[in-house]
Order: structure tokens, then C-alpha cells, then sequence
């Protein structure tokens, strides 16, 4: 990003900007500029809160300089953006995960949402990453700068949306059938080895009692789940939508999908 004069948002954006025209290191504007939203931070956030971000800030802003030295890998923007941006969207997952916050902007807009209490902290996010690709769009002189800023920005997010909502997709199925409802219970328990749900329901202009068989299987077994109600009955009404993640047996381990460390003294 900064062998490309990529200003992506955040404090590292500005830092760019600055060793742009200065030569001054990135991680140490970073740092030095998170200083007092951290401090401010305290008198939300406590002590403890703090002195962990101080501590992630100063390991981020040590490794970045530290291979300051290092030449850029690619001069290719494009190149630059998408590997940059999922760099930063993998870290930001990791920090999620583990309940750390790296400062920045986006404390920046937790704290200011407390004095602008109509604006949401995403609505706070965009105006001020906006601001700095602004920024970085009239010191470079570029508007190519600002779109390529704007690009990372969307990489890192989609992969830090990727990465939190799973990869684990899964088929949801609500099938109403007329007919042999059993027989196509029966075909997903033994053949599919596959659980389901059996719900109440009632058609309203019949005023009839509905059975509805909740199915929810992964996208490779949608195939065999459509041919098992077919062949029992063909005048079933299926809706089939996705899900974006399924945890529990079957599917994905719930022990990963914890993104706080809570209180060692939480039972299980």
C-alpha cells in the first residue's frame, strides 16, 4: 500500500499521506496519532481496555517499520489493492476474534458516536475513511488515488465479512407436501442421513392444517434432496434459501465460532 501511495482509510491512510511528502515512518504516525483516541478511549473503555490497544498498536506500528526496508512486491496497483486489502481484512478477522481493538478509526467512531448520538458507528466509519481518501485524493493530485483507495477499502471489508459470517454455507429447505410426507421424511433420515423438523402450520384461504418439513443440508446434497421429493411427490410446493453459516452437528464445531474471550469462569 505505501510503495503504491495507496491511502486505504484509517490512521495508516494519513501515515502514508505523511511519508508520502516526508519520509516519515508509517507505524510511528500510527502510533503517535492513535495516542489520544486511546486516551480519550480510557474514560470509556477503563484502564485495561487501553493498555491492551496502546500494546496492539505498538506491535503493529513496530512490524510495520520495522520492514519499511523491504522493496514493494509489485508496482501494479491492482496487484496492490487486492493483496493489501486481504491482508488487512484477514487481520482484522483475527482481532475480532480475538475481542482486540488496533485503535484507530474505528475507535475513533465508537467514541464519536457517544457525542453524535443520531450517527451510527458505521455511518462514522464512512465519513471519516471518506474524509481521508478526500485527503488523499488532493495531496497526490489523483483521483486515481481516491478510487484505488476506495477499492482496498471494499477488499478488506468483503474479507472481513467473509471471514466472520463462515465459509460453512448451507441449503435451507421448508417443503409442503401433499402426499407421502413420511416417505420423504423417511428418504432424508436413512438415505441422506440427514435431520429434520416436522412444523405446524395452516393455510390461510383453506383454513387446512399444513405440515412443512424443515430441511437444512449442504449445497452438494441439494440435488438428492430434489430428486427425493420428486419422486414421492411432484405436486410438492419446496422453497429452497440460503444460509450464510450453520453451526452444530453436522455442520460446523460451535467451539469455533467464539470471537470474545469471555470470563475463565463462564461455564460450558
Amino acid at each position: 500500500m505505501v510503495g503504491n501511495n495507496i491511502a486505504a482509510g484509517g490512521l495508516a491512510g494519513i501515515g502514508t499521506v505523511v511519508n508520502y511528502f516526508f519520509n516519515f515512518p508509517v507505524g510511528l504516525t500510527v502510533f503517535i496519532l492513535n495516542l489520544p483516541i486511546v486516551l480519550w478511549g480510557m474514560t470509556i473503555k477503563g484502564k485495561r481496555y487501553v493498555f491492551t490497544t496502546v500494546f496492539v498498536v505498538a506491535v503493529y506500528s513496530t512490524i510495520v517499520d520495522a520492514f519499511a526496508f523491504l522493496p514493494c512486491l509489485s508496482e501494479d496497483k491492482i496487484v496492490a489493492v487486492v493483496c493489501g486489502g486481504i491482508l488487512y481484512g484477514v487481520s482484522s478477522y483475527f482481532s475480532i476474534r480475538a475481542g482486540i481493538s488496533t485503535g484507530g478509526t474505528d475507535l475513533l467512531a465508537k467514541l464519536l458516536i457517544t457525542k453524535f448520538k443520531t450517527i451510527t458507528v458505521g455511518q462514522m466509519m464512512m465519513m471519516i475513511d471518506g474524509s481521508i481518501v478526500v485527503l488523499a485524493i488532493c495531496v497526490y493530485r489523483n483521483i486515481g488515488a481516491g478510487i484505488y483507495a476506495i477499492l482496498a477499502i471494499a477488499v478488506a471489508a468483503i474479507v472481513t465479512d467473509k471471514l466472520n459470517s463462515g465459509f460453512n454455507k448451507a441449503c435451507v429447505f421448508y417443503i409442503f407436501a401433499n402426499k407421502n410426507l413420511d416417505k420423504i421424511s423417511n428418504a432424508i433420515l436413512a438415505d441422506m442421513e440427514r435431520g429434520a423438523t416436522l412444523l405446524d402450520g395452516e393455510g390461510l384461504y383453506s383454513h387446512e392444517d399444513k405440515k412443512i418439513l424443515f430441511v437444512v443440508i449442504k449445497p452438494s446434497e441439494v440435488p438428492r434432496l430434489k430428486a427425493v421429493v420428486h419422486r414421492y411427490d411432484r405436486t410438492a410446493f419446496v422453497i429452497q434459501s440460503s444460509a450464510t453459516e450453520i453451526i452444530g452437528l453436522g455442520f460446523e464445531s460451535t467451539n469455533l465460532t467464539s470471537t470474545i474471550h469471555d470470563d475463565d469462569d463462564v461455564e460450558d
